[in-house]
């Protein structure tokens, strides 16, 4: 019998979720970690904007996944190559995960509450 991998995708444009390493000690519960490198993801572009107006800082993020929990949550970043140099050139075997961001989301500005 064969199996298939299942590489998450970005729930804001569909692309495939990267495995990136994290820093040794970060305390994290596994050496890496998944996210939405692709810089056109309304996500990560509308960040920009967010951050910038309600924080007065230039910076955004990008959808993160933790696969050892499931949990989803924004990857800040400072620029647009930043954590790239930690991306990892591998496949990994990641179990169905769920959870929501903590960002608000193009519907919840729409005043659609998912």
């Amino acid at each position: 019998m064969s199996s298939t991998k299942s590489v998450p995708a970005c729930p804001h444009c569909e692309h495939a979720l990267v495995p990136f390493s994290l820093p040794e000690a970060g305390g994290w519960d596994t050496p890496f970690q998944l996210a939405c490198f692709n810089d056109d993801c309304p996500y990560y572009v509308r960040g920009w904007t967010w951050m910038e107006e309600k924080y007065g800082v230039r910076s955004s993020y990008r959808h993160r996944l933790d696969p050892s929990t499931g949990t989803t949550s924004p990857l800040p970043v400072w620029s647009p190559t930043a954590i790239r140099d930690r991306i990892l050139e591998a496949d990994v075997d990641v179990a169905e995960a769920g959870g929501t961001d903590v960002i608000p989301g193009e519907d919840e500005r729409k005043g659609n509450k998912t």
